[in-house]
């Protein structure tokens, strides 16, 4: 019987060690994604984009270019099926038509497009401490090929968001976005590659300054 137990024991013992030692290792391999994408300041890529929503009775593709500045903030532009810029700026965030036609609203005036930019500057600058303050991040793989799940522990952001799914290399190079209302987003990246700075017009649309 005591030899039973002790058996008991070491193996509980045993498992919660184990689980504690997958736990660190998910955590350093996090850290390590975090330092993988923070080396850059300044990230060009295309995507092609996919968003399922019960509303429509096919999925709504979209594709264009993205440029992530670390310090600048995040310049998305839809070039397909129709012509639009969103500049998500430290101070700002702006949309620009077709037409060069520009509507900006300070980031106060819009909470609900400032998360959204400052969960992006987070996802594609690696930045691990603004990622955790929002989300559970877990991470499997290793630093050449690797995923992460992102569950969101915030009231406020779990209601409209379930869960953020990315997987990359040396870049991120698919980001999954699943909703709280059944809506999907799959968005995939491709011919990323590091940059040293932005245009001039690059930086007007995000309020900055070089």
């Amino acid at each position: 019987m005591r030899q039973t137990a002790l058996t008991l024991f070491l193996a509980a013992s045993l498992a919660t060690a184990c689980g504690f030692l997958s736990e660190a290792r998910a955590q350093s391999l996090v850290e390590r994604i975090g330092v993988q994408l923070g080396q850059y300041s300044v990230v060009r890529a295309e995507f092609a984009q996919a968003r399922e929503m019960a509303a429509l009775k096919r999925p709504l593709v979209t594709s264009g270019t993205l440029v992530f500045a670390r310090d600048k903030g995040v310049l998305w532009r839809i070039e397909a099926p129709y012509r639009i810029t969103f500049a998500l700026g430290a101070d700002q965030v702006a949309e620009i038509a077709a037409d060069g036609s520009t509507r900006r609203k300070h980031i106060r005036d819009v909470p609900a497009l400032s998360q959204v930019g400052r969960i992006l500057r987070a996802l594609f600058g690696g930045d691990t401490a603004v990622l955790r303050d929002v989300f559970e991040v877990t991470a499997t793989g290793d630093g050449m090929r690797w995923e992460l799940e992102l569950q969101p522990h915030r009231p406020e952001i779990s209601q409209r968001l379930a869960r953020v799914r990315l997987s990359g290399g040396q870049f991120i190079n698919r980001v999954v976005v699943e909703e709280a209302n059944g809506d999907r987003t799959d968005m995939r990246l491709r011919n990323m590659r590091a940059d040293t700075g932005l245009t001039a017009a690059e930086l007007s649309f995000l309020g900055a300054t070089p």
